[in-house]
C-alpha cells in the first residue's frame, strides 16, 4: 500500500473515532478549524526545517572555495620559502671562520672578566675569612660565589676545548683556597643552624633570627646554584656534560640532617641519671623529654617558622623528627632489662604520648593517629614483648604478695590474736582489703599503660589467686587439725574460722565486681597487645572467676564445717543419748544441747547473715536427724502404752525447745539472704511432732490413718523409715509395720516432694559415728545449696 492509502486509511479510522454518535457531528466545524490550524503549523515547521538544512549546506559551499584559495597561497609562499633557503648551506662553510673567531673571543672575554679574581685571588681569600671571623656570613658567601664562579667558567671552557686532564687539575689546584673557605663557612652555617630553637627564642648571642635566616639564605642560593648547573646538565644530555667540581652541594638536605642530629642529640643527651644514681631515673628522663619535645615544638611552630622558607614546611619535620628520635629512643630503653616500676613508667608514657601534654596539644593541631600509623613509637612485636614481661613481673609481685599474706595471716591465727570486728559486730581480718587492693593497683596500673591489658592482668590475678585459695585452704585445715589435737590450745579457734568464712564471702562479693566488669569489656574494641587478644581473654576470666568463686566458695563450705565439727564435738555424747532409755528418764541431753548450741550463738553471731544461716540450717538438721537415725536404729523400743506416751510427750517438749533455740536467733533483717521473712531457717522440727503422733497413738485401729496422715505430710520419709518407726511400737510387729508402711508409702508415690524433708533425710542416713566423719559431707551438701543460691542471686 502507498503513503497516501496509508494516511488515508488513518485519516478513515480517526474520523470514524470521532464521529461515532449523532450529537458529534454539531461539532464538525470546530473539527474542521482545528485540524486547519494543525495542518498549518505542520507546513510552517517543515519550511523552517528545509530552509535551515539549506542555509548549512550553502555554508559549506562558501567555507570549501575559501579553503581551496587558501590551499594555494600558502603552496606558493613554502615555495618561496624553499627557494630563499637555498643559500645557507654554503653560507654556513663560508661563515666558519666567523665561528672561531667568536667562540675565541668569548675565552678571551671570560678570561679577562675572570682575571681580576685571579690577581686579587689572596685579597678575596682573606676577606672572606674576615668576613666569616666577622660573622659576615652573606658577604663571606658573595666573595665565595665570585671565586667559584670564576673557576667554573675556566674549567667550563677547558672542557669545551677538551682541555687535557693536567690543566683542570692545575686549575682546581689553583683554586683550592676555596674549597677550604667553604668548609669554614659551612662550619659556621651549621653551627647555627644546628641551634635554630636556641636562635629563634634569643637565648643565643648577638642578634639570633637574623643569623639563622643568614644561613638559610645561603642554602637558597647554594639550592640554586645546583639546580642551574643539574638542569644544564641535563639538558647536555650524553654530548660530555659539565659538572663544576662539589656539585650538586645539596646543602637543604644537610641543613635537615644536621637539624635531625641536633634533634637526637637533645632527646638522647638529656639523660644525666641512671639506675645506680637514683631509682627513678627512666621517669625523670621521660619527664624531661616530654618537656623538651613541647617546649621545642611550640617554639618550632610559634617561632621558627617565620625565618624558615614556606616550602621547608619546618614545623612538620621537627614533628616527624622529634617523633622519629624518641621511637628510636624508646626502641633503645625497651631493649634494656627495666625493672617492673621502670616498664610501668615507659609504658605509661607511651600511652600518654598523643595526650594533650604531649603531641596531643591543641596548639599543634596535629593528626596524632596518622603520625604513629606511619611510624608507632614501639613495633608491635616490642609492643607486646613490654606487656608480656609486664604480665609476667605481675604474676611473680603477686605470688610474692599472697604467699607473705598466707605467712601474715597463719602468724596471728598461731598468736592468737582476736580478728577485728566491723561496724555491724562481723570479725574480719585485712585478707580481702590485701587481696583485691593488689588487683586494684594493678588495674590502675594497667589503665595508666593500656586498657587492654586490664583483662589479662585480672586473668593473672585470678589465676594465682585460684593457688593462693588453695594453699589458705591447707593452711586453714592444718590450723583446725592442731586445734582438735588439743582444743585448749589456741583461744581465739572460733571466731578465727568465723573471720575466715567472713573473708572469704567478701572476696566472692568482690570477685563478682571484676567479673561484672569483665563483662561490660566485651563490648569494646578488641586489641592484639598484651598477653592474649580481648575476647578470648575475657572468656578465660570468666572462666576462672567462676572456678575461683567455687574455691571461696568451698572455703567457705570448710570454715563453717570446721565450726560444725567444734559444736558437734561439745554435743555428740549428748546426740547419743537422744531417743534412748536415758533420754527417756532425764532431759539434761537436750537441755545441754539447746544451751550449747545457744552459748556458741555468742560466738557465731559475729558470721555474716548468709553464712550464720547456713550454719544454724545444717545445725538444726543435725539435731533433727539424730531422732530420726534414733528411729532407724532402733535405739529405743517401747514395752507399752505408757512409755510411748511418755516419748511422744518428750518429743513435743523437745521439738518446742530445739524450734525456741533457732528462733531466738537474729540473722539481719533477711536482704542479705535474699529472704524478708525475720528467720530464715526452715522448720523441720514439725517432723518430730508427726513422729510423737504415730508413737503415743492409744487406739491401734487408727494407727493406718496416722500413718497415711504422716507419709502424705512426709512422702520423702520412705518406707524403710516409716517400718522403723512403726515397729518402735510394741504392738506391731515387724512384718506388719513393713506391710503397712509399704501399701501406705504407694499410695503417695506421686505426692509432690519437700527439698527440706528430702535433705534432712539424707543427713541422718549418712551421718555416723563421731562428728569429725559425720559433719563433713552433710554439711556440704546443705550449706552449698544456700552459698549457691546467695551466689545466683548476687549474679
Amino acid at each position: 500500500m502507498s503513503d497516501d492509502g496509508e494516511a488515508f486509511q488513518a485519516a478513515l479510522k480517526q474520523v470514524a473515532e470521532m464521529f461515532q454518535r449523532a450529537d458529534q457531528l454539531e461539532k464538525l466545524p470546530e473539527l474542521k478549524k482545528r485540524a486547519d490550524r494543525k495542518k498549518t503549523a505542520v507546513e510552517a515547521m517543515l519550511r523552517t526545517g528545509v530552509h535551515s538544512q539549506l542555509e548549512g549546506v550553502r555554508t559549506a559551499i562558501q567555507q570549501l572555495h575559501t579553503a581551496h584559495d587558501d590551499i594555494l597561497t600558502i603552496e606558493k609562499e613554502l615555495s618561496t620559502i624553499r627557494d630563499r633557503l637555498g643559500p645557507f648551506p654554503a653560507l654556513k662553510a663560508r661563515m666558519s671562520a666567523l665561528r672561531d673567531a667568536n667562540i675565541l673571543h668569548g675565552q678571551y672575554a671570560a678570561a679577562m672578566e675572570n682575571m681580576k679574581h685571579i690577581y686579587n685571588f689572596n685579597e678575596t681569600v682573606r676577606a672572606v675569612e674576615k668576613a666569616i671571623s666577622n660573622n659576615k656570613l652573606l658577604v663571606a658567601h658573595k666573595n665565595i660565589m665570585d671565586l667559584e664562579l670564576a673557576r667554573d667558567e675556566l674549567l667550563f671552557e677547558l672542557h669545551k676545548l677538551g682541555g687535557s686532564e693536567l690543566d683542570k687539575q692545575l686549575l682546581i689546584k689553583f683554586f683550592g683556597e676555596v674549597d677550604k673557605l667553604v668548609k669554614m663557612l659551612t662550619e659556621n652555617m651549621w653551627f647555627v643552624i644546628g641551634r635554630a630553637l636556641e636562635m629563634v627564642k634569643g637565648n643565643e648571642i648577638g642578634n639570633g633570627p637574623q643569623e639563622l635566616v643568614t644561613c638559610l639564605r645561603i642554602v637558597e642560593r647554594e639550592e640554586r646554584i645546583d639546580r642551574y648547573y643539574v638542569e644544564r646538565q641535563q639538558n647536555a644530555g650524553n654530548n660530555n656534560p659539565f659538572m663544576p667540581p662539589g656539585r650538586p652541594r645539596q646543602w637543604r638536605k644537610e641543613t635537615f640532617k644536621v637539624l635531625e642530629k641536633t634533634v637526637w642529640s637533645r632527646v638522647e643527651g638529656m639523660q644525666i641519671e641512671d639506675r645506680d644514681r637514683n631509682k627513678s631515673w627512666l621517669a625523670r628522663y621521660l619527664e624531661v623529654i616530654r618537656v623538651v619535645v613541647r617546649d621545642d615544638l611550640l617554639t618550632a611552630k610559634n617561632a621558627a617558622q617565620p625565618c624558615f622558607p614556606p616550602e621547608y614546611q619546618i614545623f612538620d619535620r621537627f614533628v616527624n623528627m622529634y617523633h622519629r628520635a624518641v621511637s628510636r629512643r624508646l626502641r633503645e630503653l625497651a631493649n634494656e632489662e627495666l625493672l617492673k616500676n621502670e616498664l610501668v613508667q615507659l609504658l605509661s608514657w607511651i600511652g600518654k604520648y598523643s595526650g594533650e601534654d604531649m603531641l596531643g596539644n591543641p596548639r599543634f593541631k596535629l593528626n596524632v593517629a596518622a603520625i604513629l600509623s606511619d611510624i608507632p613509637l614501639l613495633p608491635k612485636t616490642t609492643l607486646k614483648e613490654l606487656h608480656d614481661q609486664f604480665i609476667e613481673m605481675t604474676r611473680k609481685d603477686i605470688k610474692d604478695w599472697l604467699r607473705k599474706t598466707v605467712d601474715r595471716e597463719k602468724e596471728d591465727w598461731y598468736k592468737h590474736i582476736r580478728p577485728e570486728e566491723d561496724s555491724n559486730g562481723y570479725f574480719y581480718t585485712q585478707l580481702p582489703s590485701i587481696l583485691f587492693g593488689m588487683i586494684e593497683d594493678n588495674v590502675s596500673i594497667c589503665k595508666e599503660i593500656s586498657t587492654d591489658l586490664i583483662p589479662s592482668v585480672i586473668h593473672v590475678n585470678i589465676e594465682e589467686f585460684i593457688g593462693f585459695s588453695d594453699h589458705y585452704r591447707d593452711a586453714a585445715l592444718a590450723y583446725k587439725g592442731k586445734h582438735f589435737e588439743d582444743r585448749n590450745r589456741f583461744r581465739e579457734y572460733t571466731s578465727t574460722m568465723i573471720a575466715i568464712a567472713n573473708n572469704l564471702q567478701t572476696c566472692i562479693e568482690n570477685t563478682d565486681k571484676y567479673m561484672k566488669h569483665i563483662r561490660l569489656l566485651d563490648g569494646d574494641v578488641e586489641s592484639a597487645s598484651g598477653v592474649m587478644s580481648g575476647r578470648s581473654t575475657r572468656k578465660e576470666v570468666l572462666i576462672n572467676i567462676d572456678k575461683l568463686n567455687g574455691k571461696w566458695n568451698d572455703g567457705i563450705l570448710r570454715s563453717v564445717n570446721c565450726l560444725l565439727e567444734e559444736v558437734m564435738a561439745d554435743i555428740s555424747k549428748s546426740l547419743a543419748e537422744l531417743f534412748s532409755k536415758i533420754w527417756l528418764q532425764s532431759t539434761a541431753a537436750i537441755e545441754t544441747i539447746c544451751m550449747t548450741i545457744h552459748d556458741y550463738y555468742g560466738d557465731h553471731r559475729h558470721l555474716r547473715p548468709f553464712i550464720l544461716l547456713a550454719l544454724m540450717s545444717e545445725l538444726q538438721y543435725k539435731v533433727v536427724a539424730e531422732y530420726l537415725k534414733a528411729v532407724e536404729t532402733k535405739r529405743l523400743n517401747f514395752s507399752n502404752f505408757d512409755e510411748r506416751d511418755s516419748a511422744g510427750k518428750r518429743l513435743l517438749t523437745d521439738a518446742k525447745k530445739i524450734q525456741r533455740v533457732f528462733d531466738e536467733m537474729d540473722f539481719g533483717d533477711g536482704s542479705e539472704v535474699g529472704n524478708e521473712d525475720g528467720n530464715q531457717i526452715p522448720s523441720i522440727t514439725r517432723v518430730l511432732l508427726q513422729i510423737s503422733s504415730v508413737i503415743s497413738l492409744r487406739d491401734k485401729s487408727l494407727l493406718s490413718l496416722e500413718a497415711t496422715t504422716f507419709a502424705r505430710k512426709f512422702p520423702d520419709c520412705g518406707a524403710e523409715f516409716l517400718t522403723a518407726l512403726l515397729a518402735s511400737r510394741e504392738d506391731v510387729g515387724r512384718s506388719e509395720a513393713k506391710a503397712l508402711a509399704e501399701e501406705v508409702m504407694s499410695h503417695v508415690q506421686f505426692h509432690p516432694r519437700d527439698s527440706t524433708i528430702q535433705r534432712l533425710m539424707d543427713v541422718a542416713r549418712v551421718t555416723g559415728g563421731s562428728a569429725q566423719t559425720w559433719s563433713i559431707p552433710a554439711s556440704r551438701f546443705a550449706m552449698g545449696n544456700v552459698l549457691q543460691q546467695f551466689i545466683s542471686r548476687r549474679d
